[in-house]
């Protein structure tokens, strides 16, 4: 569905299974460069008033964090941008600690506020059917992840305030149901879910949050080979079931069957919108990846894949991507 026919909504990300972030402000002349020579995504091209998700992968290319970018003007020189990620809440530490091990010479500081300071809180939906004006100390970011509408980033104690008078003009609080329906109408992949430790972001629906355009980043070289070589066996699809699945998905995956051989795991599921079946995400074997290919969970529930491949690395300008790179024994 068309994220602009669905109502306007909003929510508190902390309220949501493992969507809270940490937020880290990077101050210092090299901010921008630091980050860029970290991060998949092209943080060179963001503009004020933008957020832009990325990943922090190991050498080998694999995902160590999802995270968020989000660029605001400085207020002591509006010629300057300053930034700021967002961060899984239950990997802020580790992730912090390994942004500052790569300080080495450079002009950059990593800043936590205080606790209660910085909180995030997601709208999506038809927003212009809830036109609200952020408080103040409230900073708006337009962004296409974690589903397409604004983040809006404040004190908890002033996101209660605009989360209020949201309500008041008519936008309907999410709720987790509802936000996983969203994703998966949007094929978001969601940190937790999709987004794991340990996967190529073609493998899991990211490819969007990777720029193969602006040179040398930590993990690079792995993902450059796959865009101009091949293709992951991999890949995030959409799936739908008549019946839901007996755990939930924040318990961990459930594995996807084909012939009694696990092929995949099914990632994320909620309700459809009439509530006769469950809608959701799954990564599976490339091989399997077509709509009407029917699966089953270990206990015989049958699972149809309903798209091809979401979120896949397109390769090179002249790449036929016939053949499947075979990194980290995938």
């Amino acid at each position: 569905m068309f994220a602009w026919l669905v109502p306007a909504r909003h929510v508190l990300l902390s309220a949501l299974p493992r969507q809270d972030r940490a937020v880290v402000h990077v101050a210092g002349e090299d901010a921008a460069r630091f980050l860029q020579g970290l991060l998949t995504a092209d943080v060179s091209a963001l503009t004020p008033g933008r957020a832009i998700p990325a990943g922090l992968l190991t050498v080998k290319g694999k995902l160590v964090s999802e995270l968020w970018v989000l660029a605001t003007v400085d207020p002591d020189d509006e010629d300057e941008t300053r930034l700021a990620l967002a961060l899984p809440a239950e990997l802020a530490e580790s992730v912090t600690k390994a942004l500052d091990d790569h300080i080495i010479m450079d002009d950059v500081e990593l800043e936590t506020p205080e606790p209660g300071a910085a909180a995030l809180l997601l709208r999506f939906g038809s927003l212009s059917e809830a036109k609200v004006e952020a408080p103040a100390g409230v900073a708006r970011f337009t962004c296409a992840h974690p589903l397409a509408g604004e983040l809006w980033l404040g004190s908890t104690s002033a996101l209660a305030e605009a989360a209020a008078a949201l309500a008041a003009a008519g936008s309907q609080v999410a709720d987790a149901p509802t936000f996983t329906r969203a994703r998966v109408d949007q094929a978001r992949p969601a940190w937790g879910f999709e987004l794991t430790p340990d996967r190529f972001p073609p493998e899991i629906g990211f490819v969007d949050a990777v720029s193969y355009a602006k040179g040398c980043y930590l993990g690079q070289e792995p993902l450059s080979r796959i865009h101009n070589r091949g293709q992951v066996n991999r890949v995030m699809v959409r799936v739908m079931a008549m019946e839901p699945p007996s755990q939930a998905m924040a318990d961990g995956p459930i594995a996807l069957l084909a012939e009694d051989k696990e092929v995949g795991a099914w990632t994320s599921w909620a309700p459809s919108n009439d509530g006769s079946s469950a809608v959701g995400l799954a990564v599976i074997r490339r091989a399997h990846a077509k709509p009407g290919t029917q699966l089953r969970t270990a206990s015989g529930g049958l699972v149809e894949v309903g798209s091809g491949p979401l979120g896949d690395d397109p390769g090179g300008d002249s790449n036929e991507q016939t053949a499947t790179v075979k990194l980290g024994g995938r």
